[in-house]
């Protein structure tokens, strides 16, 4: 297997105040430009890799630590990470069935390594049903038959952990037979302009339904992961209890800024890749540190 690895990117911040999220920035395409010579903040290399809670830099004044030679640059319309003149990520996109037909030769042709599938949810009402995505189990087939590696994500609205348990049981049920290379990743969200049954969740609440899921799908043979942008790991995490946790982020910017460790970025939501019907997200895996 290709070994993937996370790397370690941090940004100067005040301690306890996260910077702009999923939902406050621009969202850049496919084609976005990137400044290419800027470096990315990274933690310091001697703290452990895979984590996150534990790993906060403060860093105030000039004190933060760079990546050595590290940079951000475009190939072929997609941004990439640099480090030391070699490239240190991998690209890759996440779709769900209103992604439409896929042509998974053209998509692989096009430069995408990997692909994080919405394998279903759970409702916002009070009765909270589940449902699978009816496309997720033929994305995840066609995609390991053109040699794309394959991971998965729950939308949860869990508002229990024996909810949040239950969904990562049916993402095995909805998979079936089906292998992973990729992690299995935890997608709760604050939902807004929209009455949802989580609206009255508490921080401490939300952050149990995360490890609840998290240790359920590790006990399956997964390999745990949150997604979340930076509202909801500002106000409804507590990272301190997720530091086993890998972490997906979503920022729609042409770098990241987030003072904690993860191991994947989401940069834009409305990439046209060559192969695919309709939209998909665009997404890099650092090369550091983590072994999918």
């Amino acid at each position: 297997m290709k070994k993937l690895l996370c790397a370690l990117i941090s940004v100067s911040c005040v301690s306890m105040v996260l910077l702009c999220g999923c939902g406050n920035s621009g969202s850049p395409t496919a084609s976005s430009a990137v400044s290419g010579g800027s470096k990315p903040q990274i933690s310091p290399s001697s703290a452990a890799p895979g984590t996150t809670g534990a790993n906060v830099q403060s860093a105030t004044e000039n004190t933060e630590t760079t990546a050595q030679g590290g940079s951000f640059s475009t190939e072929n319309g997609f941004i990439v990470y640099n480090e030391n003149g070699q490239r240190a990520s991998t690209t890759g996109i996440d779709i769900s069935s209103y992604s439409g037909e896929v042509d998974w030769s053209r998509v692989k042709n096009a430069g995408i390594d990997f692909v994080m599938v919405r394998l279903g949810g759970r409702g916002y009402g009070d009765e909270g049903s589940l449902y699978s995505d009816n496309k997720a189990a033929d994305y995840i087939s066609g995609a390991q038959a053109a040699g794309i590696k394959t991971g998965g994500y729950f939308f949860s609205q869990a508002i229990t952990e024996d909810e949040a348990r239950e969904e990562a049981q049916y993402c095995q049920q909805v998979l079936g037979g089906l292998k992973l290379d990729f992690p299995l990743a935890y997608d709760w969200e604050i939902i807004k302009d929209d009455d949802a049954r989580t609206d009255s969740l508490t921080a401490e609440q939300a952050t149990s339904c995360a490890l609840a899921f998290c240790a359920k799908a590790k006990e399956l043979g997964y390999k745990p992961m949150l997604y979340a942008s930076d509202e909801e790991f500002s106000k409804k995490y507590d990272m301190s209890r997720l530091s086993d946790c890998d972490v997906w982020y979503c920022e729609y910017a042409d770098e990241p800024h987030f003072p904690y460790r993860f191991s994947m970025w989401q940069y834009s939501k409305t990439a046209t890749v060559d192969g695919i019907e309709g939209n998909a997200d665009l997404d890099l895996c650092f090369t550091n540190m983590a072994d999918y």
